[in-house]
């Protein structure tokens, strides 16, 4: 829709999405302003195109898991992991494959650099056996900032990851 803003005025544009969705994206004439709720004009002289990208909110899902057991439950539906979560260093890890591929995501591992990169949603975790830092979508980021001993690990033959590190990455 058009809206008239008299010249040397301004004006501001509150941008609301539908209920279940969010803002993506607003551009401005054409350049990306990011997820922003709202945008001033100021001192106008020209004409100028506002446009908001809106995508359906994520939905929820409920993950259950308990120190020592194998099995776990996503949404009520129970999984079972190839090896029990555990406490280290005051943190939890867990063999984070069988999680990941039950909300639809996949986990790479690469036995040279003993990396594991864990994608879901079009994000992806890039994780070294031994090292406090990781990529999220390749910005280098510490998992534990008040723990440096919180680090990805083989244990049993198994790799376990630090699952808040992993889950807040995600959202």
């Amino acid at each position: 829709t058009r809206q008239s803003v008299a010249q040397g005025e301004s004006t501001t544009f509150t941008i609301t999405p539908n209920a279940g969705h969010h803002i993506a994206d607003v551009t401005i004439d054409r350049v990306s302003q990011g997820p922003i709720s709202s945008y001033t004009f100021t001192s106008v002289r020209a004409n100028h195109v506002i446009q908001a990208k809106f995508e359906p909110d994520k939905e929820a899902s409920v993950i259950v898991l308990q120190i020592g057991k194998a099995t776990f439950t996503v949404n009520g539906s129970p999984k079972t992991l190839d090896s029990s979560p555990i406490i280290k260093n005051g943190r939890t890890l867990v063999p984070i494959r069988a999680i990941i591929e039950a909300l639809g995501g996949s986990v790479a591992w690469d036995a040279t650099a003993r990396k594991a990169s864990v994608t879901l949603g079009g994000m992806t975790i890039e994780l070294w056996i031994g090292k406090n830092a990781a990529n999220v979508n390749g910005v280098s980021t510490p998992i534990d900032a008040a723990n440096a001993k919180v680090v990805p690990e083989i244990i049993s033959g198994r790799t376990m990851l630090p699952l808040r590190f992993v889950s807040e990455s995600f959202g």
